[in-house]
């Protein structure tokens, strides 16, 4: 079997071992192994998370089908001087594994990342390399970053022979040599149906992601306020002590004066996840429509809802309007509660996107396959 690397910040298969990881991330890398080993490839993956535990964790690697998940040694939690040290302890780690592990003209994939975007400027230059470049969003669009950060940034975008986008409107602005690419808006593979239904009649509407103020959770649970009785609001994810507390509060304050229910129903992954998402009507994205990644970036988790079999909710956005799925999402206009309350009220439930979902996966699978066996022409 054909292998490739691909380096990213996964985090750790193994619940003992854990590692710093965006869960977004994390499950847009999974589909596009899926899709990988369906092409033909194993994939020999390897991560540059740190360890989030507060012991030593010595280097170790996982394998899972047909692939392999390498980790570095990382120490434990620590304070600012510690984790600056960590970075750098791993990252060199890591440049010492590439150092004696990729051959020349070799094709690897990388997630694009401030964090090691100069280390495989200079690999390229060095081992020739042949550089398939993830690019899911500017990160000094997300961001402030440093006039260098944003430097290597484009340098890096630039140095890719072949690129994975989430966006036409990335490749519209990164793409100006009309190298080979991939379009891929998040997960288009579809999740069976579990066959739950929460025990009542209500309308279950459900927010799943980051606690970012930019990402809009707050007013999702908010927008309860302005819903009549009949609704519940699910607010679920992740995000800093500061982003959980400021959503916890919102939704104490708008329990207390809504005939709508909103709960805060933690952090779910896997299983336990996707039956919950399958328990829900509609599910929201209702990031900032405001900050700079609007422009370049799609909501992955709109792929994440359709592909349950929910309605979606969400701001109207280029990034989304104009996207493959464009037209199955309801949206509103205006980055306000009541707004969003009247949006969930008039979603409209679509026949299911299957059909869809399984045409765009089709089309991404044909794709990167070109992209993988012809990169070397690029």
């Amino acid at each position: 079997m054909k292998r490739i690397k691909y380096f990213s910040y996964y985090g750790c298969l193994d619940p003992e071992r854990i590692r710093y990881n965006s869960p977004a991330a994390d499950t847009k890398i999974d589909y596009i192994i899926e899709v990988i080993n369906h092409i033909g490839y194993g994939v020999d993956h390897i991560s540059s998370s740190l360890a989030s535990t507060s012991n030593f964790q010595s280097g170790f690697v996982e394998k899972k089908d047909s692939n392999t998940f390498r980790y570095f040694a990382s120490f434990g939690r620590g304070g600012s001087v510690l984790l600056a040290l960590n970075r750098r302890f791993v990252k060199l780690q890591l440049f010492l594994w590439c150092l004696f592990n990729l051959k020349r003209n070799e094709q690897i994939l990388v997630y694009h990342s401030l964090g090691y975007n100069s280390l495989f400027i200079i690999l390229k230059k060095f081992k020739s390399l042949r550089i398939i470049g993830e690019i899911e969003e500017l990160y000094q669009d997300v961001s402030s970053q440093k006039k260098s950060k944003c430097v290597s940034e484009y340098r890096f975008i630039d140095k890719c022979d072949a690129y994975i986008f989430p966006t036409n409107l990335l490749v519209s602005k990164l793409n100006n040599a009309c190298k080979p690419y991939v379009l891929v808006h998040g997960i288009y593979a579809i999740e069976p149906s579990r066959n739950v239904k929460w025990n009542d009649d209500d309308i279950h509407v459900v927010y799943a992601g980051t606690f970012d103020p930019n990402k809009g959770g707050v007013d999702a649970a908010a927008a309860a306020e302005f819903l009549p009785k009949g609704y519940h609001i699910h607010i679920c994810g992740f995000g800093n002590e500061q982003d959980t507390n400021a959503i916890i509060k919102t939704i104490n304050i708008t329990n207390s004066k809504s005939e709508a229910s909103v709960t805060y129903d933690g952090f779910m992954n896997g299983e336990e996840f996707i039956r919950f998402l399958q328990k829900c009507q509609i599910g929201l994205s209702t990031q900032n429509p405001d900050a700079a990644f609007n422009s370049t970036s799609f909501p992955s988790k709109i792929l994440t809802y359709l592909s349950n079999g929910l309605n979606v909710v969400c701001i109207r956005i280029p990034a989304v309007e104009y996207s493959c799925v464009g037209d199955v999402i309801s949206y509103y206009d205006v980055q306000t509660p009541r707004e969003i309350a009247r949006a969930i009220m008039n979603c409209s439930c679509k026949e299911k996107t299957y059909n869809l979902l399984r045409r765009l996966h089709e089309n991404f699978e044909k794709e990167l396959r070109f992209i993988l066996s012809n990169n070397r022409e690029a």
